[in-house]
């Protein structure tokens, strides 16, 4: 499978997904668009434009072209740059790591994690919680994330990838949905049982 189909493929899983269903992410993707529509030209040279379509800033390629063939890949929840050097030390050993992936997002998806945190506040609002009071709560938690990030080194580990020329990307959202997709599911299933369990307290 090339990179970008990967790519393309975790996108897609996201969507599918996501607590708020996919007519809201449609909007969302709709309002970047609008945003991107509304810049000068200066405005849209800088403007990141995968968010048209991938709403989840924390998923990216991270380095690669996309068009790599990908057969093998070393997943891990945080990659660093010790599992860059491990691949490459493997790849010496003859085990052909074309892709790692990581969990938890690097360089230039996590510099923007904060942008994706927006959607807890449209998950606690299904569930009951007015827009306003979920806005709040999470804008705070939005804030302290963004700027003790801003001062991180983003790029150390991409910049390891390049080096040793070993394609990475992260994929944080998609794991996160499903099991957020599952978890429901379970608590609609069990909800007397755990209404019960809860009384015992």
């Amino acid at each position: 499978m090339k990179l970008k189909k990967l790519y393309e493929f975790a996108i897609e899983k996201e969507i599918e997904q996501d607590p708020r269903g996919k007519a809201c992410v449609k909007k969302e993707m709709q309002k970047i668009k609008k945003q991107y529509d509304e810049l000068k030209n200066a405005g849209k040279a800088e403007f990141d434009i995968d968010r048209m379509t991938n709403l989840y800033s924390d998923t990216r390629i991270l380095y690669g072209t996309g068009n790599e063939e990908i057969k093998k890949v070393l997943l891990g929840i945080d990659i660093d740059v010790a599992e860059v050097l491990l691949a490459d030390r493997l790849n010496q050993k003859g085990k052909k790591i074309d892709l790692i992936i990581a969990h938890h997002p690097e360089g230039m998806a996590l510099a923007a994690l904060h942008q994706v945190m927006y959607m807890q506040a449209d998950i606690a609002h299904l569930h009951g919680v007015p827009i306003n009071i979920a806005d709040n709560l999470m804008n705070k938690r939005i804030t302290e994330i963004e700027r003790r990030l801003l001062p991180a080194n983003h790029t150390k580990t991409i910049d390891a990838a390049k080096l040793l020329d070993i394609s990475l990307m992260c994929i944080h959202t998609l794991a996160d949905n499903h099991v957020v997709t599952y978890l429901q599911k379970l608590i609609d299933k069990k909800n007397w049982i755990l209404w019960v369990s809860c009384l015992r307290f």
